[in-house]
């Protein structure tokens, strides 16, 4: 029995052979089916009892097809490297191949450091540690010789046959010229250079924020694969084993002690909980004083390095890096017709609006509202549909759309609060007009939702901003810093959701409709264009 791997290929050897009886194939394909189901149900010593019937089986049929198996030459590191899981762990050492894959069964103990060399060569760092694996006191200790499987051999020779197919193949594909998914491929790779920031992306992690690597992880931490750490989706205060863990940059995190504080929610890490979503929080540009704090208060283990993934490289490989650092596949040519258009729009509406700017030049009375005043009653109107509606729609959206909507808002957010600063100078320089006949108590109602306008474009951005600089650039104490950054943006989503649901609808809409069903000119008092 030469494990599973050397047991994969004599199985095809049996299956191949012209004598083998259709039961005999029916057996193994059976065997080798309930073999699977029990791994992706981990349940290992299932797997090897199969395991070991198929063993069994192997033997009796080669010996009836007088079949050989070739032990001469020895296993070759790249079939040792293919067995690099929990429940198929092959190690090399000083030359020899060992299957400890029973051995992690019955020595859980062992678990992390036989996982950090699962498929790998581990002599290079022979008696490094003494008593620690791979060391003299603990082959001593723990191997048996019916764990090893043998010695470890060069690669096999390429197959002369198999040699000229694959240049007789290069030559047809010379002679038939790129395929149109090839063209494509380049068109892509040429489209556009590399941004700048994709090479900083594309680096690790800790390359771009060096206070990582001086955090200290005060004991040894354990390795999960990735399908145990799928079992942990929460809730918080489910049972044991299924705590809300997150895989980011080949790392796990417990997300307990984040939930309550997230900026973002508990929703949004519930959601991640169980999967990696290394992209996601790369999309969002976290700083590198909240990684710091999640390496410190979060960080519960490693995916074993069979499972890695390298995210910066896979990135720039799946289509190009785009300036945050997140990827950007090729677009269609409807989203791009789109785009075109949409800018041709926002050209043409510049142009209408400077036009009509430049036809409606002269100043007006000093009993109405100045030109200045006016122009910016208009665009702050503009910008503020543009940032609730960049807002919903960020709401509606996720990943790198989440993202470019989040960027217009906050940059709307912040020209709404210059404007607003321009504004109040302007109504101080400005004529101001006679109100609109009424009785008194709407009148009253008028003036003070006029404001509670400037009061609320005031709030608005500032706790936004206030939000950004205790997330990411403010001093002290972090656990304080995150509860004025979350106290600022719920200030911003609730002052957010009075403008959007209350104030908009009774100053734009009702007291509009109100003066407007009695003939009155609303837009003609505020517009610039008369």
């Amino acid at each position: 029995y030469q494990g599973a791997g050397a047991m994969a290929s004599t199985i095809l050897d049996v299956l191949q052979a012209k004598g083998t009886s259709e039961e005999l194939k029916a057996r193994l394909r059976t065997l080798e089916t309930q073999k699977r189901v029990a791994l992706d149900a981990e349940d290992f010593p299932k797997a090897s009892e199969i395991q070991a019937k198929q063993a069994e089986l192997l033997s009796l049929a080669r010996v009836e097809l007088g079949l050989k198996q070739d032990t001469k030459g020895g296993i070759p590191l790249s079939e040792v490297a293919r067995h690099n899981k929990p429940h198929d762990l092959w190690v090399a050492l000083n030359g020899v191949v060992y299957d400890l894959t029973d051995f992690l069964l019955h020595h859980p103990e062992q678990r992390n450091v036989l996982l950090a060399w699962a498929g790998r060569d581990a002599t290079p760092v022979w008696d490094k540690i003494p008593g620690r694996f791979p060391s003299k006191t603990w082959m001593s200790f723990y191997m048996r010789p019916e764990l090893r499987m043998g010695d470890v051999g060069p690669e096999a020779p390429e197959d002369p046959n198999a040699k000229l197919i694959k240049e007789l193949r290069v030559e047809l594909r010379r002679l038939q010229g790129p395929s149109e998914e090839e063209i494509q491929a380049a068109k892509a790779g040429t489209a556009k250079p590399q941004a700048p920031a994709a090479e900083a992306t594309s680096a690790g992690e800790e390359e771009r924020f060096p206070k990582l690597k001086d955090v200290k992880i005060s004991k040894e931490l354990p390795f999960f694969t990735r399908a145990e750490v799928a079992k942990h989706k929460g809730p918080a205060g489910g049972p044991a084993g299924t705590e809300p863990y997150m895989i980011l940059h080949n790392k796990v995190y417990d997300l307990r002690p984040l939930l309550g504080a997230h900026p973002g929610g508990d929703d949004l890490l519930l959601n991640s909980a169980g999967l990696d979503a290394t992209k996601e929080f790369e999309i969002f540009e976290h700083s590198e004083k909240a990684r710091v704090r999640r390496e410190q208060e979060m960080l519960v283990g490693y995916i074993v390095p069979a499972e890695a993934s390298e995210w910066g490289k896979e990135a720039a490989a799946a289509g190009g890096v785009a300036a945050g650092g997140v990827e950007s596949g090729p677009s269609s040519d409807l989203a791009q017709y789109l785009r075109y258009k949409v800018a041709d729009v926002a050209v043409g509406v510049v142009a209408l609006y400077a036009y009509k700017s430049y036809k409606h030049r002269k100043p007006l009375s000093n009993l109405t509202y100045s030109r200045l005043l006016r122009h910016l009653h208009l665009i702050m109107a503009v910008g503020i549909f543009g940032t609730l509606a960049s807002a919903k729609a960020a709401s509606y959206s996720d990943g790198l759309t989440k993202k470019r909507f989040l960027a217009v808002h906050k940059q709307t957010g912040v020209a709404m609060f210059a404007a607003l600063l321009v504004r109040m100078y302007a109504r101080m320089t400005s004529g101001i007009p006679p109100r609109f006949p009424s009785n008194p108590v709407m009148k009253f109602i008028e003036t003070q939702s006029l404001r509670l306008f400037y009061l609320l474009i005031f709030v608005l951005p500032v706790s936004g901003m206030a939000n950004e600089y205790f997330l990411k650039w403010a001093s002290g104490d972090d656990a304080e810093n995150d509860k004025k950054a979350k106290q600022s943006i719920e200030v911003h989503k609730s002052v957010g959701k009075f403008f959007e649901y209350v104030w908009m609808p009774f100053h734009l809409g009702w007291t509009t409709l109100y003066h407007a069903s009695r003939g009155r000119g609303v837009v003609r008092k505020v517009s610039p264009f008369i």
